[in-house]
Order: C-alpha cells, then structure tokens, then sequence
C-alpha cells in the first residue's frame, strides 16, 4: 500500500522500501528520507515534523496531518 500527501513543502509518499519489504520508506518527491517500521511511524514523522526535510520541518504555516488517517491512499 502506498500513501501520499500533498503539502507546500512537497508530496510526501510512503511505501514499502524494496531493500527491505518488512518496512517503509518516507519520501518526498521521489527521494527517501528515512525508513519506518510501519506507515503510521512514517506519517508521525510528518505530524511532528521530524522528517530531515527542512522545508516542512521548519515551516510554521500550512496544515499538519493529524495521522495516517489524514493520507490518501494508493
């Protein structure tokens, strides 16, 4: 299952990492930030705002997914 959210900084994705298929992979715009142990852990990244990418991280405006609940699903 892949995810996506569009957001001013960029689409964020995630989706299962082909190096390992037990875990995801947080990217955006088609370059990977970080793996997860689970989707949920990889949208909580973005929530709190602890990506590596510092154009969301540093951004005060725009508006945060609560949870994965918040993605669009793919």
């Amino acid at each position: 299952m892949t995810y996506i959210l569009r957001t001013g900084a960029g689409t964020f994705t995630i989706e299962p990492d082909e190096a390992d298929w037990d875990i995801v992979k947080l990217c955006i715009g088609g370059l990977k930030l970080a793996s997860f142990e689970t989707a949920e852990d990889a949208a909580g990244a973005v929530t709190k705002r602890e990506t590596g990418w510092q154009d969301w991280d540093r951004a005060n405006e725009g508006a945060c997914p609560a949870c994965l609940a918040d993605w669009e699903e793919c």
